[in-house]
């Protein structure tokens, strides 16, 4: 049964070679895209890989013996970018978030707030409606928190509507840090227990479904939207 699960959430995972690695960049620095070339279990090294953004041509790097290949980027203008990694005629996409020195973020807890019932589900009621609003406020990201393949996730959000977003690993909270040392502060934080301990020390505005010290408890993602008004 979870095989017949899993293939249906992410039929392409086992046949992808190329995957990108959504991410978050600061406007006017230089960020590193990373993709990645996998053969149909492992990694795949020595492998050249043209990278693009919104289909501009950033030119072509050759993988590593890890299957990594790296190209910088600096944007301009703040907004969501699409990411292109093409080799061997397979392609992976992903997204980047561009944002101004000292942004806001607001971070959602994919696994803790959004799925309710697994991935067959189509998430919490309301959250879709709500991630949607507050993304034209804020700039959003969103957490890969469980044990979940990082692309079943993806793919859950892009089939049920969710608004486009970096979909970053949590990490043990590591993910906090790095957007601390860009420079960007965690505005809003909705996530579990876990995830929300994680993230203390950034001192962000904290809501979880759950009952926890030292965060405000939600009812329902519209109440998530007055709050953040």
């Amino acid at each position: 049964l979870l095989t017949l699960v899993a293939n249906h959430v992410v039929p392409a995972i086992s046949r992808a070679d190329v995957y990108v690695y959504d991410t978050v960049a600061v406007q006017g620095e230089e960020v590193r895209l990373k993709a990645e070339t996998r053969g149909a279990l492992f990694t795949r090294g020595g492998e050249i890989v043209e990278f693009f953004v919104d289909d501009v041509s950033l030119g072509k790097n050759l993988s590593g013996g890890d299957g990594a290949a790296y190209r910088f980027y600096r944007a301009t203008r703040p907004g969501l970018r699409d990411i292109r990694a093409v080799s061997r005629n397979r392609t992976g996409m992903a997204t980047l978030l561009v944002v101004k020195r000292g942004s806001g973020i607001l971070a959602v807890d994919v696994e803790g707030t959004l799925l309710q019932g697994g991935f067959m589900s189509p998430g919490r009621p309301g959250s879709r409606q709500a991630v949607d609003s507050l993304a034209k406020r804020y700039p959003l990201v969103y957490l890969q928190t469980g044990e979940t393949n990082w692309r079943a996730v993806r793919t859950w959000l892009t089939q049920n509507e969710y608004a486009d977003a970096p979909l970053l690993p949590w990490n043990g909270g590591a993910v906090f840090d790095d957007l601390a040392k860009k420079g960007l502060k965690i505005r809003a934080l909705v996530g579990g227990p876990a995830v929300i301990e994680s993230a203390f020390k950034h001192k962000p505005r904290s809501f979880s479904f759950e009952p926890m010290r030292g965060t405000e408890r939600l009812k329902s993602w519209k109440e998530l939207e007055e709050k953040l008004k």
